[in-house]
């Protein structure tokens, strides 16, 4: 197939959010970011296995939704199938963050329901966060990876019209309308975990927002430009 091409500017975000989120915590050595392509939306862009705090411009090809190379032979990560099946799904989709946070993973796995606690989550809307098990399509004998398109078409329905899915035992995906906007929601869901988690160890009883809250503050921060141009200033180049 005919291989897009990306812009200076596209190669530029997907390798700034990668670190981004490296010194924010949020990426570890093994989790991955993505942006579709913006002229070709039948693909997407990702690094080559590299962690993501060490990512550059010359790390990042494209892919198609099938999860292959476009138009070239080199590798990404085990786990590609989680963007290329959620950006089939989800043609609002723009921006995919794959993490394993540890703030994150007790809500998936037997805590509470995770649900906004601060206004700057309030795009994750009212309704707790959704749940993916991947023993319960594929069984007990599967490991924990989307390592098939199968499995991130099984994802990718447990997304549904969500920002995020939490995933039992290994952390979470997060979709968003661009790679900017998917900075900011990784930061933040993980923020709000964090700020629920003390609530909950301080024996309060958490006040979470509601959904007019939720709307008012997601409406504001839609474009997430301050977000990015914040964090991404503290980023040595």
């Amino acid at each position: 197939m005919r291989s897009p091409t990306p812009s200076a500017d596209e190669l530029k975000d997907v390798a700034l959010a990668n670190r981004i989120l490296a010194r924010e915590g949020v990426l570890d050595g093994y989790g991955h970011l993505s942006a579709r392509c913006h002229d070709d939306s039948a693909c997407y862009l990702i690094a080559d296995r590299t962690p993501p705090g060490n990512v550059r411009e010359h790390n990042i090809f494209p892919w198609t939704l099938d999860d292959e190379p476009a138009g070239h032979t080199h590798p990404t990560y085990t786990e590609r199938f989680i963007h290329g099946q959620i950006y089939r799904a989800r043609p609002d989709v723009g921006g995919i963050v794959h993490c394993h946070a540890p703030e994150l993973i007790p809500y998936g796995a037997g805590g509470p329901p995770l649900r906004p606690i601060y206004h700057m989550a309030g795009f994750q809307g009212v309704e707790p966060l959704p749940i993916f098990e991947i023993r319960a399509e594929f069984g007990l004998d599967t490991d924990m990876l989307i390592r098939t398109r199968p499995q991130g078409e099984s994802l990718a329905r447990a997304l549904g019209d969500r920002a995020i899915v939490l995933m039992r035992g290994h952390g979470a995906t997060i979709a968003a309308s661009s790679v900017r906007q998917a900075v900011y929601f990784a930061v933040y869901a993980v923020m709000n975990a964090r700020i629920l988690t003390q609530t909950l160890l301080l024996g309060g009883k958490p006040t979470y927002i509601n959904a007019s809250e939720g709307r008012n503050v997601a409406n504001v921060m839609r474009d997430a430009s301050r977000t990015w141009d914040y964090l991404s200033a503290q980023i040595p180049g």
